[in-house]
């Protein structure tokens, strides 16, 4: 074979080092842990977490939404609903595996809901169940490409931090009629008032550590406040019942912000939750971590800050962080 044909030949490209190949198909988020949880995530999350697994009544009431809530879910998602692959839903299936290869997640398992009118994504899995994503068509006719990808990028953030068995014990709560109701709830017993409060409170954290989720998943990332107000200003509801079509000036709010050194960082008190957790989100832009995992973009141009300090003005937009 001559030195042309050599040249043109497109299989002489191909990595045939075993190495190689070992490394692209056993690739895993433990480069990303620190102390067993992924660096990424916001601190107050896993914190406000474990606090909420050691109150009275809490051992109850996850063991009702692992064996039996989580477990009806499935069913019904398995028995009712058209799954994601290659061939149906292709466009879908491409996002979910390009927000898996991002935080070098296993693929989840991913279902389009069509006996709910709501525009709604969320996320199930227990010890025994494999990880779930579940999109309603709504909420799939409605989304541009780029916004489905940072929600299922916020979903994938959930299944790696274990979020799902929290979101559903938060349906017991009764904190807001439009909260997804799953197919089956099956604790009996009241809430406590205070594992009420504790997990109540934890929504705003683990949405942190979800929205980090998702920005790492976006081709864009510095595009994420307009995607993301983009949707609410589309009627979008979250899983907790949220919703708000208009919104300030995020992005210059968010200068703002960031031009102010963390001891001085104060927040306007006319700012929805909603706006906060936004705003707080946006911070991770300028965090060190996402260059980390997103080693195709480019951040010297941003004033890169380490993960800690992050946290720490996180805390203070969305409030105490969980450390009081």
């Amino acid at each position: 074979m001559n030195e042309v044909s050599q040249a043109e030949n497109p299989l002489l490209t191909i990595d045939t080092d075993f190495e190689a190949y070992l490394t692209a198909y056993t690739r895993s988020f433990q480069g990303h842990t620190i102390n067993g949880n992924l660096d990424y995530a916001y601190e107050s999350d896993y914190a406000v977490r474990q606090k909420i697994m050691g109150l009275g009544g809490a051992s109850k009431l996850f063991k009702a939404v692992n064996t039996q809530d989580i477990s009806a879910e499935a069913k019904h998602l398995f028995m009712k609903c058209e799954q994601v692959g290659p061939l149906k839903y292709p466009d879908i299936y491409d996002i979910v595996k390009k927000c898996s290869e991002r935080l070098e997640l296993v693929v989840p398992i991913v279902f389009i809901r069509e006996d709910i009118d709501k525009a709604l994504i969320y996320s199930i899995a227990s010890e025994m169940i494999d990880p779930c994503i579940v999109i309603s068509k709504s909420l799939a006719q409605m989304c541009s490409e780029e916004e489905l990808t940072l929600l299922v990028g916020c979903e994938c953030g959930r299944i790696q931090n274990s979020h799902c068995q929290f979101n559903i014990a938060y349906t017991y709560l009764n904190v807001n009629k439009d909260c997804y109701r799953p197919v089956s709830r099956s604790f009996p017993s009241p809430v406590s008032s205070q594992l009420y409060t504790a997990l109540s409170g934890w929504v705003k954290f683990g949405e942190q550590t979800a929205l980090r989720a998702g920005i790492i998943c976006l081709d864009k990332p510095g595009r994420f406040i307009g995607i993301i107000s983009g949707l609410f200003k589309k009627g979008y509801m979250d899983f907790y019942g949220r919703k708000q079509e208009n919104f300030r000036a995020l992005d210059l709010i968010s200068d703002q912000i960031h031009s102010m050194d963390s001891r001085s960082l104060k927040i306007e008190e006319d700012l929805s939750e909603l706006e906060k957790s936004i705003l707080a989100a946006n911070e991770f832009l300028y965090c060190a971590t996402l260059y980390d995992w997103r080693n195709d973009i480019d951040g010297k141009e941003l004033k890169i800050q380490p993960v800690q300090i992050c946290d720490v003005r996180t805390s203070i937009i969305v409030g105490n962080g969980g450390q009081s």
